[in-house]
């Protein structure tokens, strides 16, 4: 697959105008988009990965012989993208909700004894405190569903993107690049991203809003980085969180809070020149028609550059 490209930077104030233009351009309402993103790194050398020999029994379903094809294909840094949701941050660890019940199931159980342990009037009391304890049970469990709700890294769906470095020679005025994409398991991919060749080295978080034109995917949005540990100072391995802040304490990377406005066509058939060139002329005439309200440019290839020094 190929991608074709345009990007121009938003100052903060215009972000809100904007969003209302888009909306008007495309017919439709912004789609809130929240992305985890892993960055990794290559540390073997391509042709790592064997493939077995042998019959039909041996060959491969498309989408792993596409997975292999990308990690074999170079030493690049890669990305391993999960969606997200707002309600995700912020929310109690799953190990929390753990937490929580039993100390609900603790206390309860320590009413019930008191309450069985002093005889007639002492029943009383534990009746008396059972019913007392009522709205403190109704609210454990609240709580338990709320956390029950919350984000929870092990069930978090993950896609490996591969995104090459763009072609030298901006083809007809916008950024062209190969792409590529294959599922992942679910939870802690870790394992076998270093099974792979690849050494786990940062994330963050894209967030933003999402417009669909025709075959144009625009796509408003800002980096954000996570927030200083308190862990102390003691040296850790480098892993991705289990637990996403809350989003206000988030640390925009552009510190004056501009976003980026990216608009982007994926086009299937690499192979075909006329597609693409037909896809660049839809992506100026678009440049054209914002031109009014946005500068509409290709990126400096070196700075999508992906290939490991």
């Amino acid at each position: 697959m190929h991608e074709l490209l345009l990007f121009a930077p938003v100052p903060a104030k215009q972000h809100h105008d904007l969003l209302q233009q888009l909306s008007g351009l495309t017919a439709m309402q912004p789609t809130r988009t929240c992305e985890r993103r892993l960055v990794f790194k290559a540390y073997r050398k391509p042709g790592f990965i064997k493939t077995r020999p042998g019959g039909s029994q041996d060959v491969q379903a498309p989408e792993t012989q596409r997975l292999n094809k990308l990690l074999n294909g170079g030493l690049y840094y890669i990305q391993v993208v999960g969606n997200v949701q707002e309600r995700d941050f912020g929310s109690v660890p799953a190990s929390s909700s753990s937490s929580s019940s039993s100390s609900s199931s603790a206390l309860r159980s320590d009413v019930v004894s008191q309450g069985s342990g002093a005889g007639g009037d002492g029943a009383q009391q534990g009746q008396g405190s059972l019913s007392s304890s009522t709205p403190m049970n109704n609210g454990a469990a609240a709580a338990a569903t709320a956390v029950s709700k919350g984000y929870v890294a092990a069930d978090q769906p993950w896609r490996l993107e591969f995104k090459d470095t763009p072609e030298a020679g901006a083809r007809s005025g916008v950024t062209s690049r190969f792409v590529g994409s294959a599922n992942l398991p679910s939870g802690n991919i870790l394992p076998e991203m270093n099974a792979w060749g690849f050494d786990y080295v940062s994330e963050y978080v894209v967030e933003g809003h999402t417009f669909v034109l025709d075959d144009t995917v625009l796509f408003l949005h800002r980096v954000l980085t996570f927030p200083p540990s308190d862990d102390g100072g003691g040296l850790k391995t480098p892993a991705p969180t289990e637990y996403l802040p809350p989003l206000d304490k988030m640390v925009p990377l552009d510190t004056s809070g501009a976003y980026v406005l990216q608009a982007s066509i994926t086009v299937q058939d690499s192979g075909n020149p006329d597609l693409l060139k037909a896809n660049s002329q839809r992506l100026l005439g678009l440049k054209e028609h914002l031109k009014s309200v946005v500068k509409l440019e290709p990126e400096d290839r070196l700075s999508l550059d992906t290939r490991v020094k």
